[in-house]
């Protein structure tokens, strides 16, 4: 069957383990339309209210990926995101998705949970990565000629099978200060942040019932700490540090060149005009919150980030000062 137009938005396996003819990918009819929301699934969850998707979005074996992998691969990656959380990720995504040229992939659910998938053989997750990443990076309108993956933050966690797959793309980590990430997720917690709520990657080596009797403030440094310390650990030389101090220019910048590509004045002015606004709720301008978020933090919360995410923290900017970056 030609795929021409699908996307597959879901991938269903049993946790357990995987065997022949036990995976199975969920497909959505998109057509031409690029994926310019902050997120993979807003872009999705708009497209499944249409009455067309609602008769045939449907269910295949994951052989049905691997087949159009062969028969229309897309695109290459130029480059992968990662990223703390709330660190600029979106800004950075949204900035690139602004260019028709390009096509921007925002933390889409199954290939996440794919790289995290610690339960499919370590082979058949680094094939199936290439598919999904193919699949995904298809063209759709023609004019597109760069392609980049943001992952969720957890992800990271995923980074050495991830390198493995993809060898030769190039890749970014974005960071912030741990204190206005900490204070932001307090604030409005991310899944990953919550205890069990992200159920396919444990960022955390606790007991459950200890992990669930946590201090809001402990759990979540202790993840955030975990993906920077990943970061740190799988640092090589296609990776590159960015804080987020150093956007949005290093969009243009630094990152254009870590990614091997080249903007034009007339794309350039497009990106700033999206670095005016808030990167999640684009109708919004963009407000600068750091000194408040500062301001906020408890006792508690500096503890356990002085604990859990300084060292790893301040480890991410020895590197990335030791590498000349400005």
């Amino acid at each position: 069957m030609k795929r021409d137009g699908w996307v597959p938005i879901r991938l269903v396996w049993n946790g357990c383990g995987v065997r022949d003819g036990e995976a199975f990918v969920d497909w959505c009819w998109l057509g031409g339309e690029r994926f310019t929301d902050p997120f993979f699934d807003g872009t999705i969850e708009m497209a499944q209210r249409r009455p067309f998707n609602r008769l045939f979005t449907h269910r295949t074996r994951i052989a049905e990926l691997g087949s159009w992998y062969v028969a229309s691969p897309g695109m290459a990656p130029a480059g992968f995101i990662f990223h703390m959380s709330r660190c600029g990720s979106t800004l950075v995504s949204q900035m690139l998705a602004a260019l028709p040229e390009n096509v921007v992939i925002s933390e889409a659910g199954p290939l996440d949970r794919l790289a995290r998938a610690e339960s499919i053989p370590e082979a058949a997750r680094a094939e199936w990565l290439r598919w999904m990443v193919s699949a995904l990076g298809q063209k759709r309108s023609g004019l597109e000629t760069r392609y980049f993956i943001k992952f969720d933050s957890p992800t990271v966690l995923a980074l050495p099978s991830i390198r493995r797959a993809f060898p030769s793309v190039p890749w970014i980590f974005l960071y912030r200060n741990p204190e206005e990430v900490l204070i932001s997720h307090l604030r409005e917690p991310a899944p990953a942040m919550s205890p069990g709520f992200v159920a396919d990657f444990r960022a955390i080596d606790a007991p459950m019932d200890e992990v669930v009797s946590m201090r809001p403030e402990e759990y979540a440094a202790r993840v955030i700490g975990r993906i920077c310390e990943c970061a740190a650990q799988g640092m090589d030389e296609c990776g590159m540090l960015v804080n987020y101090t150093q956007l949005p220019e290093a969009v243009w910048g630094n990152i254009a060149r870590r990614f091997g590509v080249g903007f034009s004045p007339d794309e350039i002015a497009r990106m700033r005009t999206v670095a005016l606004h808030d990167a999640k709720r684009p109708r919004q301008r963009f407000q600068a919150d750091g000194e408040s978020k500062r301001l906020e933090a408890s006792d508690a919360a500096r503890a356990a980030l002085a604990r859990w995410i300084s060292p790893h923290f301040d480890e991410l900017e020895r590197f990335r000062n030791a590498a000349g970056i400005p």
